[in-house]
């Protein structure tokens, strides 16, 4: 049966194969890697990278150990595709050696077609692939997984752990392994990270009492990155069960009967709950540490914000709410933050639908306001207002309306206070007008930003697999 699965090719390996064609390329007889470091520069390279090979190298340990016996090879490879090290069997070790795989070469597409390292490090979340789709004949007997790994306080890339096996490992449960191990290692650096700014603060206090009102102001900072930790901890043990969701889903779905499926669309639905309140937490973490980066595109907003409006329809209209569009223009070209500018809608979609009762309405409008070079956002409902004297509460971390409103809908008083953030690192503001009883409106006021000359900034025209994960998330206190 899991062969069946993978007999039909994935979209990416036909459009890589296409592009290898498009270069002259063999798809099935990758070229030998172009792109070498000298020594010299993999010897520094190492080094910058020691204590991150040392974590890897830990755990890559317990995995080869648990597996003694099976033909297994692990690649480190940093943020740019080049390998670092490998560990494990000489057998296929030895075949890669004969492809001119070493320590220094770059992975590359253009080099060697669809390959597991500059997948995964593009797309960002963990790889599947099995080597007889589009591998050399070295390898049509091996299963090769990928999975990224950041600084977990930052989420910027470090670079990515793969794994090729032997055939006997071609399962989906393999790489929910390798997810949970890298999942581990993130952890232990940032658990290092700490330590040593725990370390460092230790000995700025015994060296001058000058310095306690410093390292007091240091202790908040360090509270933040306790919140952190304790809710990446939070994320491990969703992730794992979303993946072995999935994985029911894909490999036993047809046989399951109808009061589990049901079930499992019950634990699916809170394991998003948790995975929101999770992500919350550490972005608004984040947000309060000026840890958050911009990323500027050039956005038609007009047409994003109807996309995001027409994508959660489906939930309105299950508690049978009239959901419009409105907009004063039919395009508009800005430089923007669409993954922050998507979740600060998002929320407020939500929050919209989760408190205005059935029969309601929702209106999404976008106004240009020539004179003072900006858009204005604005998200109305009927639903059942906010106070006037609430109104500068609910924008605060955990500020929720009186519980016998709030406990209309679930809630953990968060999103509002994240909301604002992000409309203040987008450089706009938020406002709110509201009554009790008689619906709410939430107007965004922004910029219009010259656009970046870059082409590849141009955002997405069509929907994406993030936005829907993103609403995925946001909506999974809405009941489906």
């Amino acid at each position: 049966m899991l062969r069946h699965m993978y007999e039909q090719e994935a979209s990416y390996i036909i459009e890589s194969k296409k592009r290898c064609r498009e270069l002259g390329m063999d798809p099935n007889i990758p070229r030998m890697p172009q792109s070498i470091m000298s020594e010299l520069e993999l010897s520094r390279k190492k080094e910058t990278y020691q204590e991150i090979l040392e974590v890897v190298k830990f755990f890559s340990d317990r995995i080869i150990k648990s597996l003694e016996g099976t033909p297994i090879l692990i690649v480190i490879s940093d943020e740019n595709g080049y390998l670092l090290d490998t560990l494990g069997d000489q057998t296929i070790r030895s075949t890669m050696s004969q492809l001119g795989i070493k320590s220094g070469i770059q992975f590359s597409q253009e080099d060697m077609g669809t390959n597991v390292v500059s997948l995964t490090l593009e797309q960002n979340n963990p790889v599947q692939l099995i080597g007889s789709n589009h591998y050399h004949t070295f390898l049509h007997n091996s299963a090769c997984y990928g999975v990224p790994f950041h600084y977990s306080d930052d989420d910027s890339i470090l670079g990515s752990i793969c794994i090729m096996t032997a055939v006997i490992l071609h399962n989906p449960f393999f790489l929910m392994t390798l997810t949970t191990v890298v999942d581990a290692i993130e952890r232990e650096l940032l658990l290092r990270k700490q330590n040593r700014k725990i370390n460092k603060q230790q000995e700025l206090l015994y060296k001058s009492e000058k310095k306690q009102r410093e390292l007091l102001e240091n202790d908040l900072v360090m509270k933040d990155e306790f919140i952190t930790l304790i809710t990446h901890e939070f994320k491990t043990p969703i992730n794992v069960i979303y993946s072995a969701i999935q994985l029911i889903e894909q490999v036993y779905i047809n046989k399951i009967p109808k009061p589990v499926i049901n079930l499992i669309g019950t634990i699916k639905r809170n394991a998003f709950r948790q995975l929101r309140l999770v992500n919350n937490l550490l972005d608004i973490t984040r947000l309060q540490s000026d840890q958050f980066k911009l990323n500027l595109k050039n956005v038609d907003i007009v047409f994003l914000t109807r996309l995001i409006t027409e994508s959660v329809e489906i939930y309105a209209d299950q508690k049978k709410i009239n959901l419009y569009f409105e907009a004063n223009i039919s395009s508009m070209k800005t430089a923007l933050d669409d993954e922050k500018y998507e979740r600060i809608i998002l929320n407020l979609l939500s929050n919209a639908i989760k408190f205005t009762p059935e029969g309601g309405s929702i209106t999404v409008n976008v106004k240009k306001n020539i004179k003072n070079k900006t858009v204005e956002i604005a998200v109305s409902d009927t639903g059942i207002g906010i106070p006037k004297e609430k109104h500068e509460m609910i924008f605060q971390r955990f500020g929720q309306v009186e519980s016998n409103l709030a406990r209309q809908a679930e809630g953990s008083g968060i999103g509002l206070a994240l909301v604002k953030l992000l409309v203040a690192i987008l450089e706009g503001t938020i406002q709110l007008d509201s009554e009790l009883d008689c619906g709410s409106t939430f107007t965004i006021t922004l910029p219009i930003k010259e656009g970046i000359s870059d082409e590849k900034n141009e955002a997405f025209q069509d929907p994406d697999n993030r936005l829907i994960s993103a609403i995925n998330v946001e909506f999974s206190d809405i009941y489906f």
